[in-house]
């Protein structure tokens, strides 16, 4: 048998994109995720908040924009700056804030829960000397979460700071 002199032409094959139905309905979203990334609607970086008030400077790290089923990290810093020492102080966190959460873990650990407050006690902080509280937690629900850390010396309330975060799904 004898061999061609030359191989067969290939077909002729129309070339462009192909896109099947469901490919069509998740491009919309494959163009949208990158521009809310860059906008920070994703999650971001972490702020840090600050007041002082009466010589005491509460500071609170934390992302203002958390993912469902994450755990999330929020540092607390007490500072006093006054002259004077803040017998039995204690960081108090609002209840409206930490109920929707799963599982809320605070260092050095909670003392107790006092009406509409969790409570971690601190001790004395001598003047120049700070504290800090680590609250892990884990979010269960999408929404916004919204209430207030404050520090309390004694009977008094000398700074309180409100508190915002979003929950993305």
């Amino acid at each position: 048998m004898r061999e061609p002199d030359h191989p067969p032409s290939p077909p002729e094959i129309e070339r462009r994109l192909q896109f099947h139905r469901e490919q069509l309905l998740l491009l919309p979203l494959m163009l949208v995720v990158p521009i809310m990334a860059l906008l920070g609607l994703l999650g971001g970086p972490r702020v840090r908040e600050e007041i002082e008030l009466r010589g005491v400077r509460l500071g609170v790290e934390f992302a203002p924009r958390d993912h469902l089923e994450d755990w999330g990290r929020m540092h607390v810093t007490v500072d006093n700056r006054s002259p004077a020492p803040l017998p039995g102080a204690r960081a108090e966190f609002a209840r409206a804030l930490l109920d929707p959460l799963w599982q809320p873990s605070f260092q050095p650990p909670l003392a107790r829960i006092d009406g509409d407050w969790y409570v971690v006690a601190l001790g004395d902080i001598p003047p120049g000397q700070a504290r800090v509280v680590t609250l892990d937690y884990r979010s269960t629900e999408p929404g916004e979460l919204t209430g207030a850390i404050r520090v309390r010396a004694g009977d008094e309330a000398p700074v309180e700071l409100p508190i915002h975060i979003t929950v993305l799904p």
